[in-house]
C-alpha cells in the first residue's frame, strides 16, 4: 500500500463507527437514561387501586355471567346432534 492509502486506513480505524464491528458488543453501550424515583408509597398505592379495579371487574363479569345462565335455555347435546344429521 502506499503511505497515503496507510494514512487513511489508521484514521478511519480510529473511529468506532467507521467500519462494520465484528461483534455487536464492541459498538458502544447508549448513555442511560435517568429513571425518575417514585417514592414506594405512591408505588404501592397505584398496585391497591389497580387490584381494587380487577376485583370490581370481576365481580361484575360473574354476576353478567349468573344473568346470562339464568337467561339461557338449558343447552341439549342430542338436539344439537339431530339438527347436524338433518343438514
Amino acid at each position: 500500500m502506499s503511505p497515503k492509502a496507510t494514512k487513511h486506513k489508521t484514521s478511519r480505524d480510529q473511529s468506532p463507527w467507521s467500519r462494520r464491528p465484528d461483534n455487536p458488543l464492541e459498538r458502544p453501550w447508549p448513555s442511560p437514561i435517568p429513571v425518575p424515583t417514585i417514592p414506594i408509597e405512591d408505588v404501592h398505592r397505584v398496585l391497591k387501586q389497580i387490584l381494587e379495579q380487577l376485583v370490581n371487574v370481576e365481580e361484575r363479569l360473574e354476576r353478567i355471567e349468573k344473568l346470562l345462565a339464568e337467561r339461557a335455555p338449558p343447552h341439549n347435546e342430542s338436539e344439537h346432534i339431530l339438527k347436524a344429521e338433518r343438514r
